[in-house]
C-alpha cells in the first residue's frame, strides 16, 4: 500500500513539484491549501508524514504543526516544514514548533527525497 503523505501548501506551482516529486516516490498525496483545511485532513485520513507550509492564510504552518502535536490523533505523525524564509533561526523554530523536518524552497530534490524516504522508514511506510 502506497504511504499517504498530506501537502499542506497554497502556492500551486510549489504543489504541483511537491505532488510530482512525491508520486515519483510511490506515495500517495493528499493535498490542503490552508491549514484550517490540513488539520481537518490530518484528522480524517491519518497520513504517514505531513509536509507544511510555513507561511499559509490566516493560521501559519507552525501554528498548525502546534495543533497536530496537541493532538492525540495526529501527534505521531512526522511534519516537516516547507519554508522559502532561510533566514537564521527558522530551523529551530521548525523545530521547536514540533516539526521532524526542515526544507527551504525553492527545494533540492535530492534533499527532499532523502527526507521523505527517512521519515516514511523502511518500505515507505512509516
Amino acid at each position: 500500500m502506497a504511504p499517504r503523505v498530506l501537502v499542506v501548501e497554497d502556492n500551486a506551482v510549489n504543489l504541483e513539484l511537491l505532488i510530482a516529486l512525491l508520486q515519483q516516490e510511490g506515495c500517495e498525496v493528499l493535498v490542503a491549501e490552508t491549514a484550517d483545511a490540513g488539520l481537518r485532513l490530518a484528522r480524517t485520513a491519518q497520513p504517514a508524514l505531513i509536509l507544511m507550509d510555513v507561511q499559509l492564510p490566516g493560521m501559519t504552518g507552525y501554528e498548525a504543526t502546534r495543533h497536530l502535536k496537541a493532538d492525540p490523533a495526529t501527534a505521531t505523525i512526522p511534519i516537516v516544514a516547507l519554508t522559502a524564509l532561510a533566514m537564521q533561526g527558522e530551523e529551530e523554530r521548525a523545530k521547536a514548533a514540533g516539526c521532524a523536518g526542515y526544507l527551504t524552497k525553492p527545494l533540492d530534490t535530492r534533499v527532499f527525497r532523502e527526507t521523505v524516504r527517512k521519515l516514511l522508514g523502511p518500505g515507505g511506510s512509516g
